[in-house]
């Protein structure tokens, strides 16, 4: 189609033509698919250019002026709502390198980022809203009594703690919900395993990914099932369990990384973390609109604009609510210190749902109504140990594992 020169020629090409070099000596036929070692070989022999397949130099600067733009673009969309930190670590400027090159690519198609909410002017608070006092104890005990939790949770918890139990056994108790077992089929065929082959019964799911895993898929489909029903009006619950299952995505990924046992664990604290948050959209909207407000004009993370309004946050009320729920408690600790993994009471593996709320909210991967976040401590990144590769694979592997679980949990 055209000539291509030697600096704009890329991995992958075909040629057009033979090429030869200046003396005249053959180096490639056409057809050849060129790799980085020809393009090299190409300088050295003094190469100048080629003719490949479908391109032309026109075209290839024009493509890198608008990949360039789209990353200007994405660039400064995302310092917008995660700015570079003082004294940025290489973890925190690899996430921030992934986010710029995930929405150059989607600004590079066509589809731009949904802007970020503003207000101009100080928010005022609701009518009232100084005459009342809020208990995060009061919120999430009243939304207890309101809802009804599924029980099949607690029954597999009973069969799988009997000294005479099977995976049969086990197997007959998931089978009663068929709800559960399509997802507990769709989730051991999926990359979140990647088991090589397809695993068709429920006792083989079971005696395969464990009780532990069986326990914790039980109790995901539970918590969607009790808030399925909250009005779009409060609050857009696709777009928060989408944000929920990535942060219990990356919270195990990155567990999994470090090599910590009983990482269904962290996945089920990512999946719960934002529970309060749920109960106060529902319980104080209007409360939560000042807070949301109140983060968009200071540019604050909402969960330090909901202490500012109620006196606690989300995660406050979320505590309540799993330990009424009977929650394990290795799971409810990682979820009530996830903005606050430095505390001397939080256990040290509460950083791994810290950081995986970091990097789905820097993702824009669905939203609980926070966005501008908090920077994650270097000590927390120390504490993970993940060089540029392991944090690379993290967010890969991330990001295809969120669309597949949205799509075991969300879709009947």
């Amino acid at each position: 189609m055209g000539r291509v020169s030697v600096n704009n020629l890329r991995e992958g090409m075909v040629l057009e033509e033979d090429l030869s070099a200046p003396n005249g000596r053959f180096i490639l036929g056409r057809g050849s698919v060129l790799k980085e070692n020809h393009i090299r070989m190409f300088k050295i022999w003094g190469v100048t250019g080629a003719s490949v397949e479908g391109a032309e130099d026109a075209e290839i600067a024009l493509e890198e002026h608008l990949r360039e733009e789209a990353l200007r673009s994405a660039g400064t969309f995302v310092d917008s709502y995660l700015p570079p930190a003082e004294g940025e670590t290489p973890a925190s400027a690899g996430i921030r390198s992934f986010c710029t090159r995930k929405f150059a690519g989607e600004i590079a198609s066509g589809k731009l980022p949904a802007p970020l909410p503003e207000m101009k002017q100080l928010p005022r608070p609701p009518e009232g809203h100084f005459g009342r006092t809020f208990s995060a104890y009061g919120l999430a005990k009243n939304e207890v009594r309101l809802v009804s939790f599924p029980d099949i949770y607690f029954k597999i918890q009973e069969v799988i703690n009997s000294p005479i139990s099977s995976a049969t056994t086990i197997a007959k108790v998931v089978s009663k919900d068929p709800s559960l077992t399509a997802r507990l089929l769709r989730l051991v065929n999926s990359s979140f395993y990647g088991f090589p082959n397809p695993i068709l019964s429920i006792p083989r799911a079971i005696a395969i990914i464990g009780a532990n895993e069986l326990t914790a898929l039980a109790l995901a489909v539970s918590t969607m099932t009790v808030f399925r029903h909250v009005p779009p009006a409060y609050v857009d619950m696709k777009s928060l369990w989408k944000h929920s299952i990535a942060c219990g995505v990356f919270s195990r990924l990155l567990a999994y990384s470090r090599r910590i046992r009983n990482e269904e664990r962290f996945f089920l604290a990512g999946l719960l973390h934002d529970l309060g948050r749920i109960i106060l959209y529902t319980k104080t909207p209007a409360e939560m609109t000042y807070a949301l407000e109140l983060s968009f004009f200071e540019r604050i993370p909402l969960w330090r604009a909901e202490k500012r309004v109620f006196g606690f946050d989300h995660a406050a009320v979320g505590k309540v609510l799993l330990e009424e729920w009977n929650i394990p408690e290795s799971i409810r600790k990682l979820c009530d210190f996830h903005h606050s993994p430095l505390d001397e009471n939080a256990p040290e593996e509460s950083a791994f749902v810290h950081a995986a709320d970091y990097i789905a909210n820097g993702l824009r991967a669905g939203t609980s109504g926070s966005v501008y976040i908090s920077a994650v401590a270097p000590e927390i990144w120390d504490y993970l140990g993940l060089d540029e590769g392991d944090l690379e694979s993290v967010l890969v592997q991330g990001e295809r594992q969120i669309r597949e679980i949205m799509h075991i949990f969300l879709v009947a």
